[in-house]
Order: structure tokens, then C-alpha cells, then sequence
């Protein structure tokens, strides 16, 4: 222990006598390590994080299967199970997240997502309240809020327990906040409501709507939990034929929501990125740890010489990069929580799609400790090599100064190793970078079928519990009216969904006449007012607008119909006058009136399909995520609160959000693929400079190494011209080996990065060209400078240089 304290304090003091060596390898070291800590973050909120249940092992999933495969509970079949399942400690139930109106109580009106979850289900998940309480047993008015929630919209007030709420009218007492790791049942919950059964709700064994959490008792397995829960299906399908015969109650562990697709796909990216980039720093720094062993040859050959064993030396060099690294890991930490910062601020604030609990990334204790451990291994694995090589040593030989000309070429050979595949995992991130980034500009460019620029957009999410559908439509054209009149605006429309805010309606529409009986064409559809197409700037093929007189219930059918399913049902033909039938209700068929440009739907990547507009007075529906378009002269923005004003002169209760501009819409539609394009970017701009300083440091120390063989070639009669190329060459060639090698990787590792590209393929020539040129001329940059000191070196300065 004693030499072990001695040793620590050896190499703090060899530390401080270097403060620039130390700081460029702590500054090297802390870029690697905070990025990857950042990194890890988001890897663990998102992919791994287990939930936040007391004993999760117990926790099950319950659901039914019939005829149709697995489906969801009915109400009467859960309090059965209930009072027929001993092998469960507590059954709760709960439904996905529906959208209700927060009104009253002093704040602004709000849409909240509203979770509704039987009074047990905090008891059986093991979850307790972050502050106040959750709900008590046959508690109907109260409500829980999600920990995000409390922070936004009631600025994390812990006077906000015990007030009242009005949701869609009805008042709730707010009882308690949820912790703030708890996402249940998806991350965009705010709030948890009392999920309550009448009693016909109880004796209802056919609507199959909830979703059922149960915790198994002490002891009891998986396996005795099925039995059990196949006897309880078993004796319902015998008491209730008409709606339980052929189903069975299926068992399974309890687990949260995956992510999937290409937001998984944009984090496994960034997490192939950062695991690069660190191997390049460690690389680079166990490079410059190599050329400080040979500066220290001297001394370690005293301190042999003294009877300090191998391990002994090997301990103390490893202890100097231990140091280091944790001081690295210190500014490394600071570094990640302005990384994640960044990383947060693209998520989108209104995607109403799920962002899987990205809003919630912090550096937490799991950070922490990553970053120690990380630390740690780091400093081991960049000095353990280089140590090694500098404690053997013959000490006769260094003592005859015969051995360090052959100990610096080994050395310089392994530097040129650890400098050659910093070049290739330099151009796997280049070229990954450069593909995303390339990837990013084809998204922002690709026409969208209207005109984004000068758009606002403003969701009015109607007050179901205070309109009838028919009312819904005299309000927003009364609201449509005011917004008009603004001074600024030049058209305003309004539809109950708009592109890129992540749903649409989907229609099922009799196949086309052309097209085999009997089946059905999938359609997009959009209730619109009259103006919506004026306002989002998509022109019209052919034929008219609704008029005022047709967005009316009790109007003629019409509809409008777009580019791609006019083709569809009337190839090479016009469209204005057909009759498109089985749209209108009764079955009856809708008069088209126009023909509009194809317009991109759910996302820029997506292709054009077949889309069919109508009327919103005469099917008003989906009024929750109605949203207004409105063109303005100027600025958007500049209209955003006389737009507020217009809605809460019809009605002071009703709820204006999400007021932006059709712009950002756009952009966080593809905020995953600029997530990773900009991260990727900042992850090849750091691979590139470390990879040019490693050059560098080779060439120099390789070309110092030679003086005097340079020296020899100069008095012979090489030119400064020759002495030039032969230096460049020698980076060109270790260049060039990279180069190979990055070439194979980047073939086989930027695959993984398909699923997110767009108009621009993983093997794409110019991409591989302008990195491989990229790279060259880098290299040569590298190079240039010892190359021009060894050129104009005086020969006879050389050769008395050994």
C-alpha cells in the first residue's frame, strides 16, 4: 500500500512538471469521454432504462386471445379475473392516452394527455408519489400529474396539491406528482385520472379495451400464474359463451414499449459514432504517450538500474495515464451536459408522436458511474501499451547509447500502426458524416406539394364536452373570420390534420373502375375549410376550392381530390364533374370539384398517395387536432398573439397551442436525421483533427529520428526538393494504408445507416471521393511542416546530430 502511495505521488508530480503535455491529453481524453458519457445517456434513457417498478420481475402483462389473435380486456372479464386470480397480488387496468381540455383554476388553457388507470395501478407497479400521494381505493375526482407536466405548465409549484383542475369540465383534485422517471404508459403522458367501472361496465365481457398490469405473489412462477389464468378463462367461457368462448387469457412478463424504427436506428448510429471517436483519442493518445516513453528513456533506465522491477515501471506509467484520464473524466462530465443540452433542445416540444422519454435525458447517477468507470479504462487502455514498451529496456545497451535508435524505430512503428487506423476509423465517421449530412440536405430541399415559407400554423383543439360536431364548425368559421381580418394576413384555412404532425386519417375507398372488383383503395383524408388550399400555397390542377355554401351539413357532396388518386381512378382522364362513389354518407356518391397538387403527407421521404379532401362542416370530425393555416405578409410569429386573441374573443376557455411556424413543423418532422447528421458532423470533425495531429506527430518524430540519415543524403547531393518528397511520401504511404483500411469498414459499417438515408445511397462514389480527397490533403497538410524542417536542415548540423 505504502509503494503504491509513492507511486500515486510520483506521478501526480511528473504530471505537474508537464502542463502541456497534460493538457492536451486531458483535453483529448475529455472530448472522448464526455461524448461518449452523452452518448450513453441517451443509449440508457431511451433503449435501456428499466423501469422504475419495485421488483419488476414480478410484474406481468395479462391480455386475451381469440379467434382474431391477442386483443385487448373487456371490463367485465378484469373484475372477474380479479375476484378469480389469488395468484395476483393486485390487477390494475388502463387505458392508452386520450386528449382532454384544461380549463379554469387561474392558468392558461390547455390539451392535456390524460392516462386513465385504475385507482391500484401505482400499488401494484411499486410506485410511490415524488410529492403528495397517489390515488386512494374508489377515488373518482383526482389526478396525478406527470413530473414534466408539473415543471411546464405550473412552473414545479409544490402549492399546485390540493388544487383544483377542470378536464373537459369536470373538476379533479390534484393529489400527488409522479416521479420523474415515470412514463406510463407512454412518455407523452401528463397525467393519470381515475379509471372507474359501472355497473354495466361490469357486466360488459364483450368491449375489449384495456390493457391489464398485474403483480404475481411470493413465490408464485410464470408458468402456475397461466394455469391459474387459464382455469379463471376456462370457467368465464363457461359462464359467458356468446362473447368468451375461444378465448384464453395469455401471461407474459411486463415489459415498457420499445423503441423502434428510425429512432433506434438514429441513437445506435450516434452510439457507432462516439465508440469510434473514442478509439481514435485513445489511439491518439497512446501515440503521444509512446513518444514521451522514448523523452523518458533515461530516466527509466535509472530507475531500472536501481532495481525497480518491470511491473514496478509498468505500474508507475499506467498510474501518470490513470491520472490523466481522471481529470479527463472530470471535464468530460461538464462537457456531456452541454452536449446532452444540445442534444434535448432539437427534440421537438409538439411532436405528437412519441419521443420516448428524450425530453427526459439528464446525466443521472448511471451517467456518473459510467463516466468513472469509463475514466478509468480509458487511462488503462491508452497507457498500459506504451508502458509496456518503454519499461523494456536493456539498460547496457542505453547505458553504450546503442539501443535507442533500434528501440525509437519499433516505437515509431507502432505509432505509424496507431496513426493508420486513426486514418480509417477517421474516414468510417467521415464518410458516415458526410452521407447523413448529404442525406439532411436532400430532405430540406425536396419539394413538399405547398409552400412552407410564411405559414403559421396554430392548433384549436374544440372543447368536445361544450360543442356538438355541428357547433364545432360555427365556431371555427367564426374564428377563421377574425383571423382573416388580422391586419398582416393575407388567407387563413383550417383542417383537422395537417402534414407532418404525425397522424392522418385513413380511408378504406372502393376500388377504382379500372381496378379488380371487389377490393378497396387506402386513402389519406383531410376535412379542410374553404381557403385551406390558398393558405397553404398548394396549387390547383384543375377545377375550384369548396365554396362557403358547400361547407355546410347539409351542402351537396363534394370533394377535392389530389394528383395521385385522380390517376388512380381516372388515368389520362379529367377528374372535375366525376362522381367518386360510396364517400358521402349512406353510401351516396361525392361530385369531385377539383384536382390539387400532390402533397407530402407524414414525412418529407414519404411518397404521394392517394388523398381526398372534403367539406369540414359536412363530416366535422377529429376536432382535437384541428389546426388553422394562416399566410402572413411578413413574419409568422408576428401574428401569433392577435391569432390567440381571435380564438378566446369566441370563447375564453378554448385552449390555442402549438402556435409555429409551417418551417418548424417541417424540421422536426426530420428532427431524428439533423440529430444524427449534426452529432456524426461534430464526431468526423473531431476524428479529422486528431487523426491530422497523430500524422503529424509521427512525421515529426520519425523525421527527427533521421537527421542524420538526412544529413548523409543531403551531403550526397539531394536536393531540398528530394529531401521534401521523400518526407511526404513516407505520410502519404502511411496515409494510404489508412485509407484501404477505412475504405473496407466504411463498405461494411455505413450499411447500418440505410434506414435513415434519403436520395443518397451507403456506397455513394461521391461521398467515398470527397472523403478519400479530404483526408489526402489533410495528411499532406500534416506532413508539409516536419517535411519542410527536414529540408532545410544544414547538413553538417545533421551529421553530427548522433
Amino acid at each position: 500500500m505504502g509503494t503504491l502511495a509513492q507511486d500515486l505521488r510520483y506521478a501526480l508530480r511528473k504530471v505537474c512538471n508537464s502542463p502541456g503535455f497534460a493538457l492536451v491529453t486531458i483535453i483529448t481524453l475529455a472530448l472522448g469521454i464526455g461524448a461518449t458519457t452523452a452518448i450513453f445517456s441517451v443509449v440508457d434513457t431511451v433503449l435501456l432504462h428499466s423501469a422504475p417498478y419495485s421488483r419488476s420481475a414480478e410484474l406481468v402483462a395479462i391480455t386475451e386471445k381469440g379467434p382474431g389473435g391477442i386483443s385487448e380486456v373487456s371490463a367485465g372479464d378484469f373484475t372477474d379475473w380479479q375476484a378469480q386470480a389469488p395468484v395476483f397480488t393486485g390487477l390494475a387496468a388502463y387505458q392508452s392516452w386520450e386528449f382532454h381540455a384544461l380549463t379554469g383554476g387561474g392558468w392558461d388553457p390547455d390539451e392535456v394527455w390524460a392516462s386513465p388507470v385504475t385507482p391500484n395501478l401505482f400499488h401494484v407497479l411499486g410506485v410511490n408519489a415524488f410529492l403528495g400521494r397517489t390515488f386512494a381505493p374508489n377515488e373518482t375526482q383526482a389526478v396525478v400529474l406527470s413530473h414534466q407536466y408539473w415543471r411546464s405548465h405550473f412552473a414545479a409549484d409544490p402549492r399546485i396539491l390540493g388544487k383544483v383542475l377542470a378536464l373537459d369540465g369536470n373538476l379533479y383534485r390534484v393529489v400527488g406528482i409522479a416521479p420523474s422517471d415515470f412514463d406510463f404508459p407512454a412518455a407523452n403522458s401528463q397525467m393519470w385520472i381515475p379509471l372507474m367501472f359501472s355497473a354495466a361496465d361490469r357486466a360488459n365481457h364483450k368491449d375489449r379495451r384495456l390493457s391489464v398490469v398485474a403483480r404475481l405473489s411470493p413465490g408464485v412462477t410464470l408458468r402456475k400464474g397461466q394455469a391459474v389464468m387459464d382455469s379463471v378463462a376456462g370457467r368465464l367461457a363457461a359462464q359467458y359463451p356468446n362473447t368468451n368462448s375461444g378465448w384464453s387469457a395469455p401471461v407474459a412478463p411486463f415489459k415498457s414499449l420499445e423503441v423502434r424504427g428510425i429512432l433506434r436506428d438514429a441513437i445506435l448510429a450516434l452510439l457507432g459514432g462516439v465508440v469510434l471517436m473514442l478509439v481514435i483519442v485513445c489511439a491518439n493518445v497512446a501515440s503521444m504517450l509512446l513518444a514521451r516513453g522514448t523523452d523518458r528513456q533515461g530516466e527509466i533506465a535509472v530507475r531500472a538500474a536501481l532495481g525497480a522491477g518491470q511491473a514496478r515501471l509498468v505500474r508507475q506509467l499506467v498510474m501518470e495515464s490513470v491520472l490523466l484520464a481522471a481529470a479527463a473524466g472530470g471535464v468530460g462530465v461538464t462537457l456531456s451536459r452541454s452536449f446532452l443540452a444540445v442534444i434535448v433542445n432539437q427534440v421537438p416540444k409538439y411532436n405528437l408522436v412519441e419521443t420516448q422519454a428524450l425530453n427526459h435525458i439528464s446525466m443521472n447517477l448511471a451517467a456518473f458511474g459510467f463516466a468513472a468507470a469509463l475514466s478509468l479504462l480509458t487511462g488503462i487502455g491508452v497507457g498500459l501499451l506504451p508502458a509496456l514498451r518503454a519499461s523494456r529496456i536493456e539498460i547496457s545497451e542505453w547505458l553504450k547509447e546503442h539501443g535507442r535508435a533500434a528501440a525509437g524505430a519499433r516505437r515509431a512503428r507502432l505509432q505509424s500502426a496507431l496513426v493508420a487506423c486513426e486514418i480509417a476509423l477517421a474516414m468510417v465517421l467521415l464518410v458516415g458524416a458526410g452521407l447523413m449530412v448529404q442525406s439532411f440536405r436532400r430532405l430540406i430541399t425536396t419539394p413538399t406539394g405547398f409552400d412552407p415559407d410564411h405559414l403559421l400554423t396554430v392548433r384549436v383543439p374544440l372543447l368536445k364536452y361544450k360543442y356538438s360536431p355541428p357547433q364545432s364548425a360555427e365556431f371555427y368559421r367564426d374564428v377563421l373570420e377574425r383571423i382573416r381580418n388580422i391586419p398582416g394576413v393575407k388567407s387563413a384555412g383550417m383542417a383537422n390534420n395537417l402534414p407532418f404532425t404525425g397522424f392522418h386519417v385513413s380511408l378504406a375507398l372502393p376500388s377504382p373502375p379500372t381496378g379488380s372488383s371487389g377490393g378497396s383503395v387506402e386513402a389519406a383524408g383531410r376535412s379542410v375549410s374553404p381557403g385551406y388550399f390558398r393558405a397553404m400555397g398548394t396549387p390547383f390542377v384543375e377545377g375550384r376550392d369548396f365554396l362557403e355554401a358547400e361547407n355546410r351539413i347539409d351542402a351537396p357532396c363534394v370533394r377535392i381530390v389530389n394528383r395521385a388518386m385522380a390517376r388512380l381512378y381516372w388515368p389520362g382522364e379529367e377528374a372535375v364533374g366525376r362522381q367518386l362513389p360510396g364517400v358521402c354518407p349512406k353510401g351516396a356518391s361525392a361530385a369531385i370539384v377539383g384536382v390539387v397538387a400532390d402533397s407530402k403527407q407524414d414525412s418529407i421521404e414519404s411518397q404521394a398517395k392517394p388523398e381526398l379532401y372534403e367539406p369540414y362542416a359536412q363530416h366535422p370530425f377529429a376536432s382535437f387536432l384541428v389546426t388553422f393555416a394562416i399566410r402572413t405578409a411578413s413574419d409568422p410569429l408576428d401574428v401569433a398573439m392577435a391569432v390567440r386573441q381571435a380564438v378566446q374573443q369566441v370563447d375564453n376557455d378554448q385552449p390555442v397551442i402549438q402556435l409555429r411556424t409551417m418551417q418548424e413543423v417541417i424540421s422536426e418532422s426530420i428532427w431524428r436525421q439533423h440529430v444524427c447528421a449534426s452529432v456524426l458532423g461534430v464526431f468526423a470533425a473531431i476524428a479529422l483533427l486528431l487523426a491530422a495531429v497523430g500524422t503529424y506527430g509521427v512525421i515529426a518524430y520519425s523525421t527527427s529520428r533521421r537527421t542524420h540519415e538526412l544529413g548523409i543524403r543531403s551531403a550526397l547531393g539531394a536536393t531540398r526538393r528530394d529531401v521534401l518528397g521523400l518526407v511526404l511520401r513516407q505520410g502519404l504511404c502511411l496515409t494510404l494504408i489508412g485509407l484501404v483500411a477505412g475504405i473496407i469498414l466504411s463498405l461494411g459499417l455505413t450499411r447500418t445507416l440505410r434506414s435513415l438515408l434519403f436520395g443518397v445511397t451507403s456506397t455513394d462514389l461521391v461521398t467515398f471521393a470527397g472523403v478519400i480527397v479530404l483526408l489526402v490533403i489533410t495528411a499532406l497538410l500534416a506532413c508539409y511542416i516536419p517535411a519542410r524542417r527536414a529540408a532545410n536542415v544544414d547538413p553538417m548540423v545533421a551529421l553530427r546530430y548522433e
